[in-house]
C-alpha cells in the first residue's frame, strides 16, 4: 500500500495538530469537530478551527487559524483533517498549500477514511503516486463545490419563479442568545458552547441587537 493511502497510525511524529474549517455557521457548530480531534488524542490546545470562512473563496493563509498550523509545523509534524476539503475546496490553493506542508515533511492524516500523504517519503514513486492522488483530490474538491453552488443557484432560481423561495431560515435564536449572554455575562466562546452554534453566530446575534435598539 502507498503512503498517499496507508492507514493513519498512533506512532509519535513530533507535534501534533488538528485543524477544522466551518463556512457556513446558522445551524452549524464546530463541536463535531473538536469531538473528532479528541477521539483522535489530539488536546484542545492543539485543536485550530476556522469559524465562517469559505473553503474557496478565502485563502488558508488569509484565515485567523491556518496561519497557526503552518508557523507551528514548519518543521515537521503530523496534521490531522476531516477530509482535504477542509484545508481549500479551491485547485490551486489546496495543491499550493498541500505542497509546503509536503516539502516542510508534514504528514498529513485524513480522519475520514484514514487517507495517509506523507510528506516525509523518499522514494520517488511513493511521492508521485501521493502527488498525483493530491492533485486529483483537490480537483475533485473544486469541481464538487462549483457543482453544488450551480444546483442551488438552479433551484433558488426555480423556487423564486414559483413563488416559494424565502431565503434560507434561520436556525440560531439571535434573541435568546443575547439574553443568555446579557444575563451570565458570559463570553462569546461560553455563549457558543451553551447554544452549539459558531463563535461567529453569536457574534452576529450580538451585532444584530446593537443595530436594533
Amino acid at each position: 500500500m502507498s503512503q498517499a493511502t496507508s492507514k493513519a497510525h498512533s506512532t509519535d511524529q513530533g507535534r501534533k495538530l488538528y485543524y477544522g474549517r466551518i463556512s457556513t455557521l446558522d445551524g452549524q457548530s464546530s463541536a463535531s469537530q473538536y469531538e473528532d480531534a479528541s477521539q483522535h488524542g489530539i488536546d484542545p490546545k492543539d485543536v485550530f478551527i476556522d469559524e465562517g470562512v469559505s473553503g474557496y473563496h478565502v485563502a488558508p493563509m488569509k484565515r485567523p487559524q491556518w496561519p497557526k498550523v503552518e508557523q507551528d509545523l514548519r518543521h515537521g509534524g503530523t496534521l490531522l483533517v476531516r477530509w482535504l476539503d477542509r484545508i481549500s475546496r479551491n485547485y490551486d490553493e489546496l495543491h499550493e498549500t498541500m505542497q509546503r506542508l509536503m516539502k516542510a515533511g508534514v504528514r498529513v492524516e485524513c480522519t475520514l477514511n484514514g487517507m495517509v500523504f506523507d510528506g516525509a517519503a523518499t522514494d520517488a514513486t511513493a511521492k508521485a503516486v501521493r502527488d498525483a492522488i493530491l492533485a486529483f483530490m483537490a480537483a475533485q474538491g473544486e469541481a464538487d463545490y462549483k457543482n453544488r453552488r450551480e444546483m442551488q443557484a438552479k433551484g433558488i432560481k426555480v423556487a423564486k419563479a414559483q413563488g416559494k423561495y424565502r431565503g434560507r431560515a434561520r436556525v440560531a435564536d439571535y434573541a435568546a442568545i443575547r439574553s443568555w449572554r446579557a444575563e451570565r455575562g458570559a463570553s462569546i466562546k461560553e455563549t457558543a458552547a451553551a447554544f452549539e452554534v459558531g463563535e461567529a453566530t453569536v457574534k452576529r446575534a450580538c451585532a444584530e441587537g446593537k443595530t436594533t435598539t
